[in-house]
């Protein structure tokens, strides 16, 4: 209780302990009643079959989520393994073609910001007509490499006169 003759800061510092020890009553109150209801035991006399049905429950949660000690022994285990035993460096992969028929490369090209928008479509139209490229080039170089020379195409005329029996000036020849 303050003195008539009390200042306010008296009466200021008397409340603020009075608002410390109602907060002291009401958290341990709280804790009292947590600890009330978390206590299985007046649960299990007023609810036996669903207080057991619970506990089951949780047992098989708490069997499913943490680990067996032989789990976590191998879990270390694994662990010091791959410290000890470093990944094989990885291999650089090999440059994709300027293009592709897909549309897929160029689209990725101009989305990731590698490419604009006119090398991308240059891009597929290159991709588009080298497949005509490479079979006009691989024709080109057949046709050569097949082509007789003018000595085989000479005998070869001859041996076809001489099968029908006409000469080489286009004269029947008679036997």
């Amino acid at each position: 209780m303050l003195h008539p003759e009390s200042s306010e800061a008296d009466f200021l510092t008397l409340q603020q302990e009075h608002a410390k020890a109602a907060i002291g009553r009401a958290v341990s109150d709280l804790k009292n009643a947590v600890g009330r209801s978390v206590d299985p035991r007046p649960w299990m006399k007023d609810y036996p079959w669903a207080t057991l049905g619970a506990s089951a429950v949780a047992g098989f949660v708490a069997a499913m989520l943490i680990p067996s000690k032989e789990e976590q022994a191998l879990k270390r285990l694994a662990a010091i393994e791959k410290a000890l035993t470093p990944p094989p460096p990885r291999r650089a992969e090999p440059e994709e073609d300027v293009g592709s028929v897909d549309g897929k490369r160029g689209a990725q090209d101009y989305k990731s910001g590698r490419s604009g928008i006119l090398s991308a479509i240059m891009g597929e139209v290159i991709g588009a007509i080298k497949p005509a490229v490479v079979s006009l080039l691989t024709s080109g170089v057949t046709a050569a490499a097949v082509k007789p020379s003018e000595a085989e195409m000479e005998a070869a005329a001859a041996q076809e006169d001489a099968k029908h029996g006409t000469g080489r000036d286009g004269s029947v020849e008679q036997a």
